[in-house]
């Protein structure tokens, strides 16, 4: 049949419209790939959007999910978990929640509909193979215990640590195996007398419990034991030494199992411990660290000089690191014949080896140059692949299937998960919280047989100082839909919009002078103070290096125009037997007594000269002293180099010290720490904050007078901000690195300054100078706000009147929710509200004549329960 050529025509009109739609597409795509790389989120946001609501938005949804966050599924299993296990099966998770001296334990079904199984109080869980029994430590309640955990609650500082492990080990002592069968919610109690207990494994009969023991007297051993209900314990491993973390193969007919110098079993605290039959150091034990591995047939366990050992999938072989002072040896083992093979002989340090699924090659991290990246090989030792060009280390690599693999990258205290695609070379974040400021660090990782679960423990909300960790599912069988994209990004591009719309407003009254002074400031002179304190080499305080920088820190800030301080103190190990910080004042013209705290330690580790930590740092901090040295602010800054951070923080802690005796009232504080190191093209670096309000001023201080790309986390803890927050609470902000501690050369010889980027330290400065300038300026948050009294429907709010001088004004708002707020202005400290409900929110900020508001909301809420 012809085809009439007007119908020909129209499809070829059709045919030409969709090429040209979709070249259009692509470059739309590319130019927005290219705001978004640029920190520039809205106009990203916005294309993302248009493109994926377009009648070709299908073909977006992959590179725009993996350039924005999470391209799976993740379902929210817990908002605080501990020791997770997945089961092999991937059917079944349990993990640990509640106070960690009386955790809880939740058995979830992920099969299916997810639901919870089982919950009891207890610890140390573990899945059977079957996933129809778990087995868990029960701690009997008595009142030896009870006393200890009174204790603890009560213990403040050092005290503490031997307060929590008087309830460790009593917890251990008082603890029974108890087995819960999960389809009858039946348990049956295993009897273990006189053996502490930790590190619970299901034998593959579902019947036989294997865990690591010790007796209450014994301090130079522990052992891994059998026991089931009908039969007592049995030790298995007859050997010297600390036993810890065993693992059963695949197979159910051997355990790998640790060995080490260091009992993982919680001791007898000292005070406690007998004088007679104990060593004299009950954490020693008398074997050499390696790995052994245990025949559960004939009982007899073997030595293994090796370590990282990993089973293959079928159980047959180990996989395992040798190491010399010379090389890295890749080993297989077989397991029942107890023969190897050297697969690779290397002067390269390995990491972490274990099998592809098929068993037929090894994947592994190498250390190549300065950081580790991931490797392939056959098992023969031909065909060495190289995974990973990262610029961070690639850690934990594993096949997940036969061309996909597993990868993590970074420091443990900011690790990601990452798939690569060994056919198409392509790779993305695997888990993200799906914000575009939020950072989200993972913590453990799992992966369900089959390889399409995958558990993920993670910051997802980026709070790092609570104690609670999220546990999440990723679901790598089920992608995100185009519906879920869009509501997605239409909620980033709001609150993007807003973080924009709301940093304008704020700084409005003090844009121009802020302006004025961060123009100011010069990349030339940044690495001038770089160079200098370069040069001084390692800065520790046993170091000849640290009075050199003392006294240049000096002579720096005297040369600004300032009369500086040395606040010097006796540290025993200190190089003369001192050290000393440096601060320069700059007094506040209205509300000099009010006080800004910004520093940077500028002491490095022993082995070398710490470019950036914290040389890049202390840059930063001099340039922003400098530019600032002729603009005074309402209220004071000071401006403060800390000694001895690597150390212990002890110039920060003294600091502090020295301002609690010196009754300063300082309320605000700003920690940089590492901020000159580059993983990409990209100016970004982490606000770590304690405070959301000054969080988003150092946003707003990037975004509008910066180059700088800012992300955020709540963090403060193992910096020199913990000193203030210990002492002054809620009142921390500060940057340190994207992502966070994520150069490869941290506390290490190598940390040079060759690795620094110095317009990114510059950036940062001038950030540091704005958002110093507008907590300067503005009211603190108000203190003392309360209920003063409440009859059920009317509240008297009460605060202390601000300390600032020319305060025009409150602002009260209240509701039942951040987003259902009515507002009123009032002149005094007080207010009253006639339509007060309980549990409403009630939040006040200052406002003073330049129409600059507190710095963050102070709230409170009405009681449930009438006051008067």
């Amino acid at each position: 049949m012809k085809m009439r050529p007007a119908l020909l025509l129209s499809i070829l009109v059709l045919i030409t419209s969709l090429v040209v739609q979709s070249r259009d597409g692509i470059s739309e795509l590319r130019n927005a790939n290219d705001a978004w790389v640029s920190g520039k989120y809205i106009p990203a946001l916005q294309t993302y959007l248009q493109l994926l609501k377009g009648p070709q938005g299908d073909q977006y949804i992959e590179p725009i999910a993996t350039q924005t966050g999470e391209l799976f599924h993740t379902d929210e299993l817990s908002n605080d978990a501990r020791t997770p296990r997945l089961s092999a099966n991937g059917k079944l998770v349990a993990y640990e929640t509640g106070p960690t001296n009386s955790p809880i334990i939740r058995v979830v079904q992920l099969a299916g509909q997810q639901k919870l199984l089982a919950e009891f109080q207890g610890t140390n869980v573990a899945i059977s193979p079957s996933s129809d029994k778990v087995a868990y430590l029960k701690i009997k309640p008595n009142e030896e215990l009870n006393t200890a955990q009174k204790a603890l609650q009560a213990a403040q500082g050092v005290t503490r640590f031997s307060a929590l492990q008087a309830v460790n080990y009593l917890q251990a002592k008082h603890s029974i195996i108890v087995v819960h069968d999960l389809l009858t919610q039946k348990e049956i109690e295993i009897e273990t007398t006189g053996l502490l207990k930790t590190s619970l494994l299901f034998g593959a009969d579902n019947e036989t419990i294997y865990f690591v023991g010790t007796r209450d007297d014994e301090s130079r051993r522990s052992d891994i034991y059998a026991v089931t209900a009908s039969i007592p314990p049995i030790n298995i491993t007859e050997l010297d030494g600390f036993k810890s973390a065993p693992v059963l193969s695949p197979s159910g007919k051997t355990i790998l199992f640790s060995l080490s110098l260091i009992n993982p079993l919680p001791r007898r605290p000292a005070a406690q411990t007998p004088t007679s039959g104990v060593a004299s150091n009950p954490q020693r034990g008398t074997a050499a660290t390696g790995f052994g591995i245990v025949d559960l047939a004939t009982k007899k366990a073997s030595l293994i000089n090796g370590l990282m050992p990993a089973f293959s999938v079928d159980g047959a072989e180990i996989v395992y690191l040798s190491r010399n002072q010379q090389e890295t040896n890749l080993i297989l083992k077989s397991v029942s014949e107890g023969t190897t093979n050297t697969v690779l002989k290397t002067t390269d340090l390995l990491q972490t080896p274990s099998f592809s699924p098929d068993g037929q090659r090894l994947i592994y991290s190498r250390r190549i140059n300065d950081d580790y990246e991931t490797v392939l090989i056959d098992r023969d030792g031909k065909n060495e692949t190289r995974v990973s060009r990262e610029i961070q280390h690639n850690v934990l690599p594993r096949l997940i299937s036969a061309n996909k693999v597993l990868d993590v990258i970074g420091e443990p205290r900011h690790r990601r998960a990452w798939l690569y695609d060994l056919q198409t070379g392509h790779k993305h974040q695997l888990f993200h919280n799906n914000t575009v400021r939020t950072i989200s660090p993972e913590y453990d990782w799992q992966v369900s047989n089959d390889g399409t679960k995958v558990l993920v423990q993670a910051d997802r909300d980026g709070d790092t100082v609570s104690a609670e960790r999220g546990l999440y599912l990723v679901n790598l069988d089920r992608k995100v839909t185009r519906e879920e994209l869009i509501a997605r990004l239409e909620k980033n591009l709001a609150a993007e919009t807003a973080l924009n719309t709301e940093g304008k407003r704020i700084f409005a009254p003090i844009a121009s002078e802020v302006q004025t002074v961060v123009a100011q400031a010069s990349v030339n002179r940044v690495y001038s103070y770089e160079k200098s304190l370069f040069d001084f080499d390692s800065k520790h305080i046993t170091k000849p290096g640290n009075q050199k920088a003392i006294e240049y820190l000096y002579e720096t800030y005297k040369s600004f125009g300032y009369e500086p301080v040395k606040q010097c103190f006796e540290v025993r190990s200190a190089v003369g037997g001192k050290t000393c910080n440096v601060y320069a004042t700059l007094q506040g013209t209205e509300n000099p007594d009010l006080i800004y705290v910004v520093g940077s330690h500028f002491d490095s580790v022993q082995v070398g000269p710490g470019a950036d930590d914290d040389t890049s740092g202390t840059a930063a901090l001099l340039e922003a002293a400098r530019i600032l040295a002729k603009h005074p602010q309402p209220a004071t800054i000071i401006f403060v180099s800390y000694t001895g951070e690597e150390a212990g923080l002890l110039g920060s802690r003294e600091f502090v010290r020295q301002a609690v005796a010196n009754k300063m009232k300082i309320v605000g504080v700003l920690n940089n720490d590492m901020i000159g190191w580059a993983n990409d093209n990209r100016l970004d670096n982490t606000i770590r904050y304690s405070n959301t309000g000054i969080r988003d001023i150092e946003h707003a201080a990037a975004m509008q007078f910066t180059k700088l790309i800012t992300y955020d986390a709540r963090w403060h803890r193992g910096t020199d901000a913990t000193s203030f927050f210990e002492t002054y609470g809620d009142i921390i902000g500060g940057i340190g690195s994207y992502p966070v501690l994520g150069n490869p050369h941290y506390h290490q010889a190598t940390d040079l300054l060759e690795g620094i980027n110095h317009q990114l330290v510059t950036e940062t400065s001038k950030t540091t100078a704005a958002t110093m300038m507008m907590l300067a300026s503005s009211p603190a948050p108000v203190k003392e706000l309360k209920v003063a009294s409440f009859n059920g429907k009317t509240a008297e709010i009460t605060w202390a009147g601000s300390p600032e001088k020319n305060i025009t004004h409150y602002i009260v708002a209240w509701g039942a929710n951040e987003k259902q707020m009515k507002q009123i202005q009032v002149t005094s400290a007080k207010v009253t509200l006639k339509d007060a409900k309980p549990g409403m929110l009630v939040t006040v900020k200052a406002v003073n004549a330049r129409k600059l508001e507190s710095w963050d909301w102070s709230q409170t809420k009405i009681p449930v329960v009438s006051s008067r």
